[in-house]
């Protein structure tokens, strides 16, 4: 039986968001919500709050002997299926698939970055396109991740604390330790925004 503790950082309640998450299933797996309430820094806002709410519910998963810690934003609403098809891909970390909210990200380009070091920009890489997903494979190599829907295996959380609230460093972090950064395309995830509107892939 695997063990798999699914941690959301609350800081605003989307009953469709929450709906998809009590929804989650996965063959011979034992799934425990943790809908994290606590703000650290009362008064200032969700990401000021996140990496101490991150690291409490990192502990938790350590102390709690879980196989797996599936991160879920409080604003991404999960395909049913998605915490199944994060498994299935067997992997120390792989993320879900989402769109960035626009009052955030400034546009609406998809959660990951790929390698691009022959393209016309500046950066050697750049945000995943859907056309660039292979027809054959669903997984894909990620350069740069966002931790919206985001599974981590016990022996990658275990080793690393203090950076589960920081996808950018997290990610630099596991590259330069070799560890691939994967994303399942398959799970696609809506992103609601501060209007309530839902962003599809």
């Amino acid at each position: 039986m695997c063990r798999v503790l699914l941690y959301v950082p609350l800081h605003r309640e989307i009953p469709a968001a929450r709906a998809s998450w009590i929804a989650q299933y996965a063959p011979d797996t034992e799934i425990d919500v943790f809908i994290m309430r606590w703000e650290p820094h009362p008064g200032k806002g969700a990401y000021e709050n996140l990496d101490e709410k991150s690291e409490a519910a990192r502990r938790v998963a350590v102390v709690g002997r879980y196989d797996y810690l599936f991160i879920v934003e409080d604003d991404v609403i999960l395909p049913t299926d998605a915490l199944a098809r994060l498994l299935s891909v067997e992997a120390s970390f792989v993320v879900g698939l989402y769109r960035g909210r626009p009052e955030n990200w400034g546009s609406k380009r998809l959660s990951v970055r790929i390698a691009d070091p022959d393209g016309p920009q500046s950066a050697d890489d750049r945000p995943l396109e859907l056309t660039d997903i292979p027809a054959n494979n669903q997984i894909v190599s990620c350069t740069g991740i966002a931790l919206g829907c985001t599974l981590i295996h016990r022996s990658l959380f275990e080793c690393i604390d203090w950076v589960l609230g920081r996808d950018y460093e997290l990610g630099k972090m596991l590259l330069r330790n070799s560890i691939p950064l994967l994303c399942h395309t398959g799970v696609r995830c809506g992103h609601v925004t501060a209007k309530g509107e839902i962003i599809e892939v």
